[in-house]
């Protein structure tokens, strides 16, 4: 990793150091995931700051995603994951009081997106998943988890035979912010019998790359989930 041509001011160095870090990890060819950073002594003589200074700005590379640090052995470059981002949407939506209304109406515009992507794009294996995921998800004696899970995963799956990954890690986060919300509407009658048949009806668009069908099966049964969970909401208000 080179650190040459680069200075620090006297303030906020760790914060340098970490954005310093962040920028040679992301642009060095030789960064890969699993490699080992120098050692603290090390990166604190390049930078000319204390150790102290480098242990917090690997700590901020760790919040962002980049560094696992391991007791006794050091740090290590990793891949960001998926939690990383849902962290922080989670903290924009509260700071900015973004309503649950707005984010329904994003993941709907993900979804749609997505199966139609997924009814040009997927291949004969991402059928073969969903086809699996269909057949447990079938299964009306499944618990409320396990239903919610599999739910979860039948929509993750189209994601992912849209062949766009950006897509998909986009619609991964959305998805986790929404799995309590998702398990509501199979708390009322007919709930699971009415997911089970919306997700065979979409899967059949899909399989025929009929992208006006897929668009219409998505956007039914997304409709029918939010008037679900507000029929929930509204007998628990009762109740």
């Amino acid at each position: 990793m080179d650190h040459s041509n680069f200075s620090l001011s006297r303030v906020n160095l760790s914060q340098q150091v970490a954005d310093h870090l962040e920028q040679v990890i992301l642009n060095s060819p030789s960064s890969v995931v699993s490699e080992k950073l120098p050692s603290e002594q090390d990166l604190a003589r390049q930078y000319d700051v204390s150790r102290p200074v480098i242990r917090e700005a690997l700590k901020l590379l760790q919040e962002r995603g980049l560094v696992t640090l391991r007791n006794g052995l050091g740090s290590f470059v990793t891949k960001p994951q998926t939690s990383t981002v849902l962290s922080a949407i989670n903290r924009i939506m509260q700071m900015n009081n973004i309503s649950d209304e707005d984010l329904t109406q994003v993941r709907g515009i993900l979804e749609v997106s997505a199966a139609q992507l997924a009814a040009k794009n997927a291949k004969e294996e991402d059928f073969e998943a969903i086809r699996e995921n269909l057949r447990k998800f079938s299964d009306k004696t499944l618990s409320l988890k396990e239903r919610v899970a599999l739910d979860t995963q039948f929509h993750e799956l189209i994601a992912h035979a849209s062949g766009n990954a950006l897509l998909e890690m986009f619609n991964e986060v959305l998805l986790s912010m929404l799995s309590d919300y998702m398990g509501k509407g199979v708390l009322l009658s007919g709930g699971i019998d009415d997911g089970i048949t919306r997700h065979k009806k979409i899967f059949a668009a899909l399989e025929t790359r009929d992208q006006a069908k897929v668009t219409e099966a998505m956007q039914e049964h997304l409709a029918v989930s939010e008037q679900n969970v507000k029929r929930f909401k509204e007998r628990n208000k009762k109740n």
